[in-house]
């Protein structure tokens, strides 16, 4: 649908970039002003506010040529929802974010409290990164992410910050249970998303070259990197499907062979009983 320019929130921190590429919103203006056709922009809008999640480079293009209006997404949600979706955003189309852009949104989530209490695996998983790099940013923070100078989002939908080095910590009644080392089995777990999320992200990369060296018009090159990315979630999942299977399939073998033996036991005495 379409959605004025001048409706659309950019204020909400939604943003998942350090900075936008001037270069990249000057060709888009480009190709929009001959025509091209761009994927539309995702807004969440909370009843009063319409913020733009995805799509930076794209309103700035249309607005720098004159736009009043721009074809948009629009879900349900807060100015939380937008900023949790546009740490997922931009993975498999237009311009990749940077290290320095994945570390800040991860760190934003970490101290998000929305976030927060999330897994390494989760949160690697939703800004396309690695458990381990979560894992290591997450160590590192420290005493950082306790600071007494808290965030938080206004009903006008700017942030305000609160200084709770005054107040009073309340006194626990009872020392917590030492967290318990994490398991073997665990760390297997952790090591074995991270080897797929790396072989995921040396796939898409190679994906991003071969797209790279393709003679073709950029909106057709963001068009193939969507198809080539909705193909590869396909398989992962159908790979996840056909591993139950397999399990499922083992476990009843299993079993049978355990009913056979059963069944066997039970002849043999049987037999033993009817021998005169």
């Amino acid at each position: 649908m379409k959605v004025k320019l001048s409706e659309i929130r950019l204020d909400g921190d939604t943003q998942a970039r350090q900075e936008l590429s001037t270069d990249t919103v000057t060709l888009y203006a480009e190709q929009m002003k001959e025509g091209a056709e761009f994927p539309p922009v995702v807004v969440y809008n909370d009843g009063s506010s319409m913020w733009l999640a995805d799509g930076f480079h794209r309103y700035f293009a249309c607005k720098s040529i004159g736009g009043l209006e721009i074809n948009a997404l629009v879900n349900k949600g807060t100015v939380i929802d937008a900023r949790i979706y546009a740490f997922s955003a931009n993975g498999g189309r237009g311009l990749s974010l940077t290290p320095a852009d994945i570390r800040a949104n991860i760190i934003k989530m970490l101290t998000m409290e929305e976030t927060k209490n999330w897994t390494n695996t989760e949160i690697a998983k939703h800004v396309r990164s690695s458990s381990m790099t979560v894992g290591r940013i997450r160590a590192s923070l420290g005493e950082e992410a306790k600071a007494p100078v808290r965030t938080f989002i206004k009903k006008d939908g700017t942030e305000g910050k609160i200084d709770t080095s005054k107040r009073k910590e309340r006194q626990p009644k009872q020392q917590p249970k030492p967290q318990e080392e994490p398991s073997a089995d665990h760390l297997a777990d952790e090591l074995a998303d991270t080897v797929n999320d790396l072989s995921a992200e040396n796939q898409r990369l190679k994906d991003a070259i071969a797209i790279g060296q393709w003679d073709a018009s950029d909106i057709e090159k963001i068009d193939v990197q969507e198809t080539i990315a909705e193909l590869r979630e396909k398989i992962r999942l159908l790979e996840i499907d056909n591993a139950a299977l397999r399990d499922s399939r083992d476990m009843f073998q299993n079993r049978n062979a355990e009913l056979m033996a059963t069944v066997k036991s039970l002849q043999a005495k049987l037999k033993k009983t009817e021998a005169p």
